[in-house]
């Protein structure tokens, strides 16, 4: 019985990880609200940029592309544990205030670094194509 939930569990994360890569595949390695629309979303340059530049060691220009990074990974990681205690409750609070500090961050990213690096709009996305936008 226990084996069964686990190869349920493991043939479910396979199968989302290939349609990960089928839609990185697709779209290609971008944001896709970025490439939709030109604008950068809330989690822009936290993997692409902060991420690769954090793992190669550079960490004041990671945290200059994305200041979240850190907390970040840790809340990644508690969520993790607490998930495995089944303890829901806490991390969905967690997960809120997570969620509520991303949208500040990126607010207050909108506001005073849009449309300088690396807060930049796509001038290739779809709607720049369709509507003409530029900034």
């Amino acid at each position: 019985m226990i084996f069964n939930v686990m190869l349920k569990k493991v043939v479910s994360g396979i199968g989302a990880i290939l349609l990960l890569l089928l839609f990185v595949i697709v779209i290609g390695y971008h944001c896709p609200i970025q490439k939709i629309t030109g604008f950068p979303c809330p989690g822009c340059n936290i993997i692409t940029s902060s991420y690769w530049l954090f793992v190669k060691g550079d960490l004041s220009t990671s945290l200059y592309y994305h200041a979240l990074l850190i907390p970040t990974i840790i809340v990644f990681v508690v969520c993790l544990f607490l998930s495995y205690k089944k303890n829901k409750k806490i991390r969905d609070r967690l997960l809120v205030i997570w969620g509520i500090a991303m949208i500040l961050y990126y607010v207050y990213r909108m506001l005073f670094v849009f449309p300088d690096i690396p807060m930049v709009y796509d001038e290739t996305s779809i709607f720049s194509l369709i509507f003409d936008i530029h900034f």
